[in-house]
C-alpha cells in the first residue's frame, strides 16, 4: 500500500493534518497535475510513478520538510526519484495561475488590520558537490607547495 492509498483511508480532519491541504484543494491540484502528465506524455515513454504518489509525497515533503533519505526508506524508493517527483510537482503547480502567491504586497499592505499572518520559510535540500571523476589529472597542486615544509 503507497502514501497515497494510506491518506485515502484518512477522514478530513486527519487527511488535512497530515497533508497540510483539504481534500477538495488536493484534488484540484491532481486535476492539474494529471492534465500536465497527459502533456508531458502524450508522444509515449516511460510513465514512471502516478501522479497521486507524487503530490502525496511532495505534500509530506513540504509538510515535515523530512529528507529525501529518510522517505526514500519508508517508501521504497530511490532518493533521486523522490526528488525528481516532488520538483515535479512543485514545477507543474507554481506555472499555474491558481497556485501562486503573487501580489501578497497588495493584498496584505503593512500597517492595515489582516487576520492572516505570512510567515515564509525557505528551506531546500541542495544536492552535494563532488569532485568530478578525473580531476586530478586537471588539478594545479598549488595546495600542496603551500604546505610544504621550508626546511632543507
Amino acid at each position: 500500500m503507497n502514501a497515497y492509498e494510506k491518506i485515502q483511508k484518512l477522514g478530513d480532519k486527519e487527511f488535512k493534518r497530515i497533508t497540510g491541504v483539504t481534500r477538495e484543494l488536493f484534488e484540484k491540484m491532481l486535476v492539474v497535475l494529471r492534465e500536465e502528465y497527459a502533456k508531458d506524455h502524450s508522444g509515449g515513454g516511460a510513465k514512471g510513478q502516478p501522479v497521486e504518489l507524487r503530490l502525496t509525497l511532495a505534500l509530506e515533503y513540504w509538510r515535515e520538510y523530512r529528507t529525501y533519505e529518510h522517505m526514500a526508506n519508508d517508501h521504497q524508493l530511490p532518493k533521486s526519484t523522490i526528488n525528481e517527483m516532488v520538483l515535479w510537482v512543485e514545477w507543474r503547480l507554481s506555472d499555474r495561475e491558481e497556485f501562486q502567491l503573487k501580489d501578497l504586497k497588495e493584498r496584505f499592505k503593512p500597517g492595515e488590520k489582516n487576520e492572516v499572518e505570512i510567515i515564509i520559510v525557505d528551506v531546500e535540500e541542495q544536492p552535494v558537490e563532488r569532485p568530478k571523476i578525473g580531476q586530478e589529472k586537471s588539478y594545479s597542486g598549488k595546495k600542496n607547495d603551500i604546505r610544504r615544509s621550508t626546511k632543507s
